[in-house]
């Protein structure tokens, strides 16, 4: 969402950043705010930004596709869990192709014009030569590298994406009448779209610049411009003298000869396009810059499960990534996120969540949560588990077992008789205890209140199935403690 509390540049720019909040790209704006706000909060953590994700289907179809693409994933090794995903690949990698996702998605629903999607090549295409160069420097931030390479000429891209005459009349210009890009800006809109970039940025809340103000000199700012210079100048073939002398600079910064710099742009070039059609955008990849119109091996598209759907093969993937897990070294808190999310996503559930018992006030409260109207449980899911008037969820816990509560039929009259159930508006929603040496420690909780779905025998087998591995891991957990 844009950001009205940043004022807007005067002229007739102003009135162009105007138009583009007008238009507001919800999917670029709000999504990446989303993921800012994740990794700069306190509760900075896998799960704070697997959540983010998690809320939006398509966009966790399309995180799990690139993550397991040869681009950032060369060994193979399957990922099912967008949880596991930002443990292998790191937060800042996740976070940069969310940037790349939002950036295609907003983008190319508008009209979509050739020049439009040449931004959007050239702009990949920098952001991975950036981020190699960066890299090949000990760069402490080189996903930082990348998303602001990528959004250098942000500006450039929102408005070939706009839905505006102006756009069609510079296009023309430059197209058919040989006018320079500049001069046919100025002319038809009043500046140069290199200045719409900064102003659109700090509008939306996203990163833009990079480098050290006040430090001279500034290789990371260099990087970011001869990335550009490269994407910029390679459509035209590596033979070009203006792509000859960046090759010089590359090879310099890669430590390396011309040749062995020439070899690594071109693999960088493959990667890109094999990078954007993981993205969803076939379009893009094709016009990456430098490729020689080398075919892709194009891959099936991720089935993307709706709100409430069961997805059996996620299902079975992350039970078997969970149990392959259980054996390495990661920590209880991470299974258990992963569970959470194999529940959510594999079961097909609306509201997944994890409550545990706070032994000091004797309290079960929920401490995450995934879905539709997570906050509410968050803040309002609590029951104290010495309670003279024993409820379901006193039962579930003193016993540790596993149920299925419909609280519409007469087996469960009497049973609710506590605030914490008006959290699930008489839908029914199972509950399971999290056990460690048979005393429970928590309760895993999940429901299809919004979608309205029947929890059947079959969902309460596999929720049991998945919270099983909860149990287990905390066992192995406590074992390696005692050893």
């Amino acid at each position: 969402m844009s950001n009205g509390s940043v004022p807007l540049p005067p002229g007739p720019l102003g009135r162009w950043v105007e138009k583009a909040c007008e238009q507001e790209l919800p999917v670029l704006s709000a999504t990446l705010g989303q993921i800012d706000k994740a990794l700069s909060s306190d509760e900075y953590s896998t799960f704070a930004l697997a959540r983010v994700i998690l809320q939006d289907p398509p966009l966790t179809a399309k995180v799990l596709r690139v993550a397991n693409s040869a681009y950032y994933n060369p060994g193979g090794n399957q990922i099912s869990m967008v949880s596991r995903a930002v443990m292998i690949l790191g937060f800042e990698a996740v976070r940069s192709i969310c940037t790349s996702i939002a950036v295609i998605e907003a983008l190319l629903r508008g009209p979509v014009r050739q020049r439009l999607v040449d931004e959007i090549a050239r702009a990949l295409f920098a952001a991975v030569i950036a981020r190699r160069l960066a890299q090949h420097r000990h760069d402490p931030a080189p996903e930082e590298m990348f998303v602001s390479t990528l959004l250098r000429r942000l500006g450039h891209m929102v408005f070939w994406g706009l839905d505006a005459p102006e756009a069609e009349e510079l296009d023309q210009a430059i197209t058919q009448k040989g006018e320079s890009e500049e001069r046919a800006e100025s002319r038809i809109l009043g500046f140069s779209l290199d200045r719409l970039s900064e102003p659109l940025a700090d509008r939306w809340g996203i990163p833009w610049k990079v480098g050290r103000p006040g430090a001279k000199p500034d290789p990371r700012g260099r990087i970011q411009e001869l990335a550009w210079e490269v994407a910029s100048e390679a459509a035209r073939g590596w033979e070009q003298p203006a792509v000859v002398k960046s090759l010089r600079e590359v090879a310099w910064f890669l430590s390396t000869t011309e040749s062995d710099a020439l070899q690594v742009l071109r693999s960088l070039a493959s990667d890109t396009a094999q990078f954007a059609h993981a993205l969803g955008s076939d379009e893009v990849a094709r016009r990456v810059p430098g490729q020689n119109g080398a075919l892709l091996q194009l891959e099936s598209e991720s089935k993307v499960s709706t709100l409430g759907e069961a997805d059996p093969g996620t299902e079975m993937r992350v039970l078997h990534e969970i149990s392959t897990n259980l054996l390495d070294s990661l920590d209880v808190n991470s299974i258990l996120e992963m569970v959470l999310e194999g529940i959510h996503r594999g079961v097909g559930m609306d509201r997944t969540a994890l409550a545990f018992l706070d032994p000091r006030s004797g309290e079960v409260r929920c401490k995450l949560a995934l879905g539709v109207h997570r906050r509410r449980l968050m803040e309002e899911f609590r029951f104290a588990v010495v309670d003279l008037n024993r409820h379901a969820l006193v039962d579930a816990m003193d016993r540790c077992r596993s149920l299925l509560i419909e609280p519409s039929t007469p087996e469960w009259y009497g049973k609710l008789d506590h605030p914490v159930y008006s959290l699930f508006e008489g839908r029914p929603f199972l509950c399971q205890a999290v056990a460690l040496k048979g005393k429970s420690v928590g309760l895993f909780l999940a429901d299809r209140h919004e979608s309205r779905r029947e929890i059947d025998r079959e969902t309460w087998d596999n929720f049991r199935l998945l919270v099983r591995q909860a149990d287990i891991a905390l066992a192995l957990a406590a074992g390696n403690r005692e050893t």
